[in-house]
């Protein structure tokens, strides 16, 4: 049984693939905008501490401290964030002492550096700058509580992601549709495929221009329409062939034996016996060349990769073949031509030596000469007999099955040229047509084929006509 294929939507994996891309690049940016606007934000908000440090050291150079927290209750509000502060003055001791302060500050210097500084206060970290009145004693020391820096840029954080989180739904539909657009040819595709009949398959047609990335999909498809059209036709005219062949010895097998069953006279019934083996004989054969076309069409060109040493398989062949020969006082010669090795399926070469060389016995006449020769320097092989030849007009029609030719009794079924010129062709070869041996009043017939990228055995000779 196949196993079950796991199915999923194209559809919703782009959609979902597009939003989660979307939404991390948006989130990516949002990320990197609030780094950004934290560290502009920082450069304004330290700007701020200097410029209101350098604004209170001015009130109180000025001997206006009692007015200074009063001053910056008042104008708080004018600041992004609040702010804390220290007033101090330098007394003769050498010490710093407070002369005012906000309620955050404790009565002590948080710090004695100047300029910027960070450190905590009461567990949270602050930001402090801390400036000096030039050569009086004063300083000020101005701080912000880094939360309230941090609070700022996470609202201006959400801000930022606040489109996204209403825009996102929209931005997915948007991806839905433009994703089903794109994939409408796909579905197109599919009907077209689904709609195709078993029994005259026809091309893929689908109405408009197919995508790029689509087109070789289509292309392979109407390539394998072509293919199973050409195997279906092929297996209709075999087996439409092979039934109208079947029938005729199996009808005279039949009339026999009923002739054998009825027969009085023992030499009637011997005689009609012997035709019911002839014709078991027939079919034998006819049996073994289409179990032998049977195994070659289904088969691709992939198989002739093996080397196969051509003049020792004709030996093999001929040497099986010879009785038959010698049954009808035939000569069967087999002329040295050299080592020759071909790529090839050793057991479909071995077919092709055999189907030429029974042919060429069958339709020999008894008594006659059948030559085989396999030739390294022309790179083919040669089986010619001195029978009734062919026609040159109907010789193109004797390489298709069942053809036999005309006024030819010889006991065959006509597939054997078939079968060779099948194998022929997935082997790359070529195969022609020659005058072959003499004969009274004419040739008989040589078949000839060509094999491509031979090569000579090593340490055998090459040469024959």
């Amino acid at each position: 049984m196949t196993a079950a294929r796991s199915v999923y939507s194209l559809r919703r994996r782009l959609v979902a693939m597009l939003i989660v891309a979307v939404a991390a690049l948006w989130s990516l940016s949002a990320v990197v905008a609030f780094r950004i606007a934290h560290e502009e934000a920082d450069e304004l908000f330290d700007a701020q501490l200097m410029q209101v440090a350098e604004t209170l050291l001015a009130i109180v150079a000025a001997g206006q401290s009692p007015q200074v927290a009063q001053e910056m209750a008042e104008h708080q509000h004018a600041y992004q964030l609040p702010v804390a502060f220290q007033a101090l003055i330098h007394d003769d001791e050498g010490h710093w002492q407070l002369l005012v302060r906000s309620s955050e500050m404790p009565e002590q210097p948080v710090t004695l550096q100047t300029g910027f500084d960070e450190h905590e206060l009461d567990g949270e970290l602050w930001r402090f700058v801390t400036i000096d009145h030039g050569h009086s004693p004063y300083r000020v020391i101005v701080g912000q509580n880094h939360s309230a820096r941090y609070r700022l840029a996470g609202e201006v954080a959400l801000h930022l992601l606040l489109p996204l989180l209403f825009g996102l739904p929209l931005i997915a539909v948007a991806i839905w549709a433009v994703v089903s657009r794109a994939l409408r040819p796909v579905q197109a595709v599919a009907t077209a495929v689904g709609g195709l009949d078993a029994r005259r398959l026809a091309p893929v047609q689908v109405e408009g221009a197919l995508p790029q990335e689509i087109a070789p999909l289509v292309g392979s498809l109407d390539a394998l329409v072509s293919r199973v059209t050409e195997v279906l036709d092929h297996e209709r005219r075999f087996t439409a062939d092979a039934a109208h062949e079947l029938r005729t010895p199996l009808a005279a097998v039949k009339i026999q034996a009923q002739v054998a069953r009825r027969a009085t006279d023992e030499g009637v019934r011997s005689h009609a016996l012997d035709q019911v083996l002839s014709g078991v004989e027939r079919m034998t054969h006819l049996v073994e060349q289409l179990l032998t076309l049977a195994r070659l069409d289904p088969e691709g060109r992939g198989a002739m990769d093996n080397p196969v040493d051509l003049a020792e398989l004709a030996e093999t062949v001929c040497s099986i073949l010879t009785p038959q020969a010698l049954r009808r006082g035939q000569s069967l010669e087999l002329e040295p031509g050299g080592g020759l090795v071909v790529g090839g399926n050793r057991w479909w070469l071995e077919v092709l030596i055999r189907n030429l060389v029974d042919n060429a016995l069958r339709y020999s006449p008894e008594g006659g000469r059948v030559v085989v020769q396999v030739d390294a320097a022309t790179a083919r092989l040669r089986v010619a007999d001195n029978g009734p030849g062919i026609a040159p007009e109907l010789r193109e029609q004797m390489l298709t099955r069942f053809a036999r030719g005309a006024g030819n009794d010889a006991d065959g079924c006509g597939l054997g040229l078939s079968i060779v010129a099948r194998i022929v062709d997935i082997a790359g070869a070529r195969l022609d047509f020659k005058p072959g041996l003499p004969r009274e009043g004419g040739y008989g017939l040589a078949v000839v084929v060509r094999f491509p990228a031979l090569c000579a055995l090593p340490g055998e000779g090459q040469g024959g006509p």
